[in-house]
């Protein structure tokens, strides 16, 4: 027999949570609608993991499901759907903040997703950036067709913007 939980039972718990630890209401606003994608995204994940035996004790199916394995997909999941780098860590937040309320209920133990870190925000200054243009120099004292050094650089600039939206 396998078990579902309606996880959005949750939200008006978690909502009190963090409107008594001072959030901000703006903050709050994203936790809300960052839990509700993560609650969605549990939902499908608890049905296709094994969750016999877990009755109807909300702790118990929390600690089988809410596991590092099951954030890190989580995160492996809004990183195959191109979600932009900010909204992942973020959303990563949001399940930290989350496991920190399980634990205050007494639902966890320790929170699974410390042990998920956030993707590194690695900026390249494409219009400052003195390589770029060396790279251009260089090009150009290899006698190219100016056609073929317009077409490498637009390549590289394009690379790089890929590079700075993830």
């Amino acid at each position: 027999m396998s078990y579902t939980y309606n996880f959005y039972n949750l939200e008006a718990s978690f909502k009190e949570y963090l409107l008594a630890g001072n959030n901000k209401p703006v903050s709050v606003k994203n936790y809300i609608s960052d839990i509700k994608h993560f609650f969605g995204w549990l939902t499908l994940y608890s049905q296709s993991q094994d969750t016999n035996d877990v009755g109807t004790n909300l702790s118990s199916l929390l600690r089988q499901i809410l596991t590092s394995k099951s954030i890190d997909e989580y995160k492996n999941y809004l990183l195959e759907n191109k979600i932009p780098v900010k909204t992942v860590n973020r959303r990563l937040s949001t399940v930290r903040k989350f496991c920190s309320f399980c634990i205050s209920q007494g639902w966890l133990k320790e929170n699974p997703a410390k042990q998920i870190s956030n993707i590194s925000l690695v900026k390249v200054d494409l219009f400052g950036n003195k390589t770029l243009n060396q790279f251009t120099d260089y090009l150009k004292s290899q006698n190219l067709p100016e056609e073929e050094i317009v077409n490498k650089d637009h390549d590289i600039k394009e690379f790089m913007k890929i590079i700075n939206s993830t």
